[in-house]
């Protein structure tokens, strides 16, 4: 195993057990914010190409995104009816 290989263990190892904490740390980082803005301004039709190769490869976990958006959005009928109800 080569020195970069185990870097790359132990500092998965380390992200795995810290991820919550440098969640939130890396959250309220306005200067990682601002280099993550730029990368994707820099990156955005390598970024897109990926999602579109994605989209293509994964049609039915994409469509099963797409239901599950639209099942959120969707109201039950009991709040539509007390909607109309108080607008009367």
């Amino acid at each position: 195993m080569t020195k970069k290989e185990k870097k790359s263990i132990a500092n998965n190892k380390y992200y795995q057990k810290n991820k919550d904490r440098l969640a939130e740390k890396w959250k309220n980082d306005e200067v990682r914010k601002e280099k993550l803005k730029v990368y994707y301004q820099k990156n955005k039709e390598i970024i897109l190409e990926r999602a579109r190769e994605w989209n293509r490869k994964n049609k039915e976990a994409r469509k099963l995104i797409v239901e599950r958006v639209k099942k959120a959005k969707i109201q039950t009928f009991w709040q539509v009816n007390a909607e109309k109800r108080n607008e009367h």
